[in-house]
């Protein structure tokens, strides 16, 4: 009887030894396999922000290689309310930049308003210049007030549209005359229609214009400068006239016209034109006469050819005659 008890114990107690190593085994798998998957785990996780870093430095780089130069920037307003803004832009960096909005401040009222631009895809590569042109409704803005304006991009870089040509031009204003020319904005329209303009109010913008009686007209940025502040209003007469050196003696007349904010010309009558001290105004030359309007060309026989552009301004300056004449422009005339 003693014999058959002890060996039951003995076999007991060596079961209950395996079935302890078992278990450690498995705890030890266990532990291993929880390890492991958080080392991966934590791999992973070291990867993806290893690659969110990458990803934001060179963000940070592609911000920093931006550089858009913005000049000649303008205001006018042709009805209360409503800011047109003008600009050179030029991309002289290495990088394609998209600009998605621009903030206008009217720093007189200190009030602003931002226009978005991502739906007309404004984008500029490497090297590209293109003029931004954009209308925006600032609540009481009127042409005596100060502007200011910035484009963002979608990098999240703002440049301001610096007004340095205005001051500059200022400085001689005395010596050629009140009125002032934005050279750069010099710019033609093509027609829509008998009496609408195509591309009111941005234009074409270049020293090459078409002939062979294509219609067109004439658009240019003038700003006053009159050193006693008067306002100046342009009479009927007031027009933009072509010399042609290899034909002598032939000039073309585009007169002043009035042109509604679509670009719609106004055919009956004329009503005059008038800018502020230091306001900015688009004038349209349009008109084949002036007394009523009828679309005007340069005629085949002209075509084609260089011409020098004036400017003849006339009308009163405050309580005085008005007459002044911007000889600065000059085009060729092509075949289209």
């Amino acid at each position: 009887m003693k014999r058959i008890s002890l060996r039951r114990k003995t076999r007991f107690g060596s079961s209950k030894g395996v079935s302890t190593v078992i278990a450690t085994i498995f705890l030890v798998l266990t532990v291993f396999v929880l390890s492991t998957n958080v080392f991966l785990w934590s791999l992973s996780q070291n990867a993806l922000y290893n690659q969110a870093v990458k990803e934001r430095n060179q963000q940070d780089v592609n911000r920093l290689l931006e550089n858009i130069i913005a000049t000649n920037a303008t205001y006018w307003v042709p009805s209360t309310g409503t800011v047109n803004v003008t600009a050179d832009l030029v991309n002289a960096g290495s990088i394609s930049v998209q600009i998605i909005t621009l903030w206008v401040l009217d720093a007189t009222q200190q009030k602003y308003n931002v226009t978005d631009l991502r739906a007309s895809n404004f984008n500029l590569n490497p090297g590209d210049h293109r003029l931004l042109s954009r209308a925006v409704q600032i609540p009481g803005a009127v042409s005596a007030n100060l502007f200011n304006a910035w484009i963002v991009t979608a990098r999240g870089n703002k440049v301001n549209l610096a007004t340095v040509q205005n001051v500059i031009v200022s400085d001689v204003t005395q010596g050629i005359g009140s009125m002032t020319l934005n050279f750069f904005q010099f710019r033609y329209f093509t027609y829509a229609t008998s009496t609408k303009l195509a591309n009111y109010a941005a234009g074409i913008t270049s020293f090459n214009v078409p002939g062979q009686s294509t219609p067109i007209a004439f658009g240019a940025l003038l700003t006053n400068y009159d050193p006693q502040k008067a306002t100046i209003t342009l009479n009927r007469y007031s027009n933009i006239w072509l010399i042609f050196p290899g034909a002598p003696g032939q000039i073309v007349q585009f007169f002043i016209v009035n042109v509604a904010s679509d670009g719609t010309i106004t055919t009956r009558g004329y009503t005059p034109v008038s800018i502020a001290y230091r306001e900015t105004k688009l004038i349209v030359f349009a008109s084949a006469s002036s007394s009523s309007f009828s679309q005007n060309s340069v005629p085949p026989s002209l075509t084609p050819n260089p011409s020098a552009v004036n400017l003849m301004l006339l009308g009163t300056i405050g309580a005085r005659d008005y007459g002044q004449n911007i000889p600065f422009v000059s085009v060729y005339v092509y075949k289209p």
